[in-house]
């Protein structure tokens, strides 16, 4: 089903059903009514790549995480629901990209095909071309954390002294003295 079928049923042109589902141009009430019965008659959804095309965007946030290697953690996948969640609370589609470093060939897709609107970077490193390519394109994105040179990017993260700082406290007025801490892979610290 196609918007020259649903012009042929309401007896209008293709323009004026363009106009009436993009809101562009007025279509009086009674026209956009003929049209919208059509619509549901048929049931009609609208092509995103179409629109996509017409309007310049793809309602679509593109969210960049690490490849999987043995698994994802339940942080990881916690986060990648919370991201899609939010997301569709805006009519926004979430298109996930698994890139490591190096601006893989699933990074430069991503960009290079204006498939998203905008990026999320997960798992930064200390040195990061994929933020740096990002800020030469001027292509909107966020990175969750920050690389060693932060300025000029966008980037969220948490106060991890303060953090570290209340767990401390926490456990020392609960009356412990020996604290341990585990952080991430050995690997992980070195590769940045």
């Amino acid at each position: 089903m196609n918007i020259g079928e649903i012009a042929k049923r309401a007896g209008v042109s293709r323009s004026t059903v363009s106009y009436a589902l993009s809101g562009k141009r007025p279509v009086s009430d009674e026209t956009r009514e003929k049209i919208q019965r059509v619509i549901d008659e048929l049931g009609y959804r609208p092509n995103a790549s179409a629109r996509a095309l017409a309007n310049g965007r793809t309602s679509t946030i593109g969210l960049v995480f690490p490849p999987a290697g043995n698994h994802y953690t339940g942080m990881q996948l916690d986060f990648i629901g919370s991201v899609v969640e939010a997301a569709a609370a805006h009519d926004y589609d979430v298109l996930l990209s698994p890139s490591g470093v190096d601006s893989d060939r699933s990074f430069q897709r991503l960009l290079g095909e204006r498939r998203v609107d905008g990026a999320i970077l997960m798992e930064i490193r200390l040195e990061d071309d994929r933020v740096d390519h990002l800020a030469e394109l001027d292509f909107p994105a966020i990175a969750i954390g920050r690389t060693a040179r932060p300025e000029g990017t966008w980037w969220v993260g948490l106060d991890h002294t303060a953090l570290a700082a209340a767990c401390v406290h926490h456990l020392a007025d609960l009356g412990h003295r020996r604290i341990a801490f585990v952080n991430r892979p050995e690997q992980l610290l070195r590769a940045g």
